[in-house]
């Protein structure tokens, strides 16, 4: 029954690839499709010691990989390390990164694309960041009997009841992984749910939290870039959602008519940034966008660029993290916290619940509910700026007692046999 399922899968799969040749939901450009069919450059040539292939999906994974991809080539030379995406973003910052010999796009997962992109790169093994299961890539590498699995896992309930419901399709690659390194144990228990045993499972923690490790930018020199004022105070409200920009104007319009203060708002997704002009723009308060020039000169700084978000809290006094005023379940808390910054956030940060544990066990966070208690947080750290900087230390405490998933993660794979044995 498995097996009819997963081949009734890939002709229906082939039937989508065929349709969307046909009739693609956009343009695309020649190149993107040529990675997409697992097409590799004529003299690519892969490693003799073979291939350790790493796979992050989005943008944000592939950032996240970072220390996992540094601490992975300072053993083993990056040139032996491939890795795959599954977004352009994510490719783009792959090549920025230059942290791997070489980056693609993830293959459309039909045996007849994949299997030709194996042969080529030769991997020794795959691993996978956080959930990215696909059932014919992980059939196919089951029945090529190379080892696979997931590092860094999380898994939500709504995919483990998916996956249920479509078990007969994915039953063959999830029973052939070799290995799951859940952050949390509350994903190893999911993971049980899909029939991963605890002896394939262990718990590393998140390799988000190994961003402690990573060079402190130049504070100046970005301040500079942007035209900020060197003393101007500056909050940065990062990974912001539908619903919070408002909140977010509410809360600062009356202190900008009272305090010198910087304003960055960074909408979680670009692409929305003509809506979070016009919200401002409601407000009644001026603005100018990032990508403009001497934006800093401007109280209020819209972040119409990707992957700045970093610099941007390294340059910031006081740090808001979005999705939690809104039902978004939050985002990563430990990014401002890297930087020893007074980290703020609403009340839904149900994807973060450890992280918000942690924190509030060190008083290292504060909760808003929504504007009234946003502007009170802004005009108590505006008064108290000595308190809030022992609060973004407690904060940077907090994130190096959590560090070192990828060290961890490694020496795993060392014990299992899946990486070859060499001093960390």
């Amino acid at each position: 029954m498995g097996k009819l399922a997963l081949k009734s899968y890939q002709w229906l799969l082939r039937a989508v690839v065929e349709i969307l040749g046909v009739f693609p939901p956009r343009k695309l450009e020649k190149k993107e499709l040529s990675l997409r069919l697992g097409h590799l450059p004529d003299d690519y040539v892969a490693p003799e010691q073979g291939t350790l292939w790493v796979h992050g999906a989005s943008l944000g994974e592939v950032i996240t990989l970072r220390p996992f991809l540094k601490e992975l080539g300072k053993l083993y030379g990056r040139e032996r390390i491939l890795c795959t995406t599954t977004s352009l973003d994510g490719l783009k910052q792959l090549q920025k990164d230059e942290l791997c010999g070489f980056a693609t796009l993830m293959p459309v997962e039909l045996p007849a694309l994949t299997i030709p992109f194996i042969d080529r790169i030769k991997p020794k093994l795959l691993m996978i960041n956080e959930t990215e299961i696909w059932p014919l890539l992980l059939d196919t590498l089951k029945q090529k009997r190379i080892p696979y699995g997931i590092i860094n896992g999380r898994i939500n309930e709504k995919s483990v009841r998916m996956m249920r419901l479509g078990w007969s399709i994915f039953e063959s690659g999830i029973s052939g992984m070799s290995f799951v390194f859940p952050q949390e144990k509350q994903y190893l228990r999911r993971f049980r749910i899909l029939g991963i045993n605890n002896e394939k499972q262990q718990v590393f923690g998140c390799l988000k939290y190994d961003i402690a490790s990573a060079p402190m930018p130049n504070i100046e020199e970005i301040r500079n870039k942007y035209a900020f004022p060197q003393n101007r105070p500056i909050i940065c409200f990062g990974s912001t959602h539908p619903g919070e920009e408002a909140y977010i104007a509410e809360a600062i319009k009356p202190l900008l008519e009272k305090l010198d203060l910087g304003i960055i708002i960074a909408p979680r997704h670009v692409k929305r940034i003509n809506e979070v002009e016009k919200v401002i723009s409601d407000f009644g308060l001026s603005y100018k966008k990032l990508s403009e020039k001497d934006c800093g000169n401007s109280r209020i700084v819209i972040v119409d660029s990707m992957g700045v978000l970093r610099d941007l809290y390294a340059i910031s006094d006081l740090a808001y993290v979005g999705g939690s005023l809104i039902k978004r379940g939050g985002h990563n808390l430990m990014e401002p916290a890297a930087f020893s910054k007074p980290v703020i956030a609403g009340p839904y940060n149900f994807n973060f619940r450890y992280e918000v544990m942690a924190l509030n066990k060190e008083s290292a966070i504060k909760i808003v509910n929504g504007p009234n208690e946003l502007q009170a947080i802004i005009e108590d750290w505006h008064n108290n700026p000595n308190s809030y900087k022992k609060m973004g230390q407690r904060a940077r405490n907090v994130l190096d007692a959590m560090a070192g998933t990828s060290k961890r993660t490694i020496e795993a794979l060392q014990k299992l046999g899946y990486l070859p044995k060499c001093q960390m």
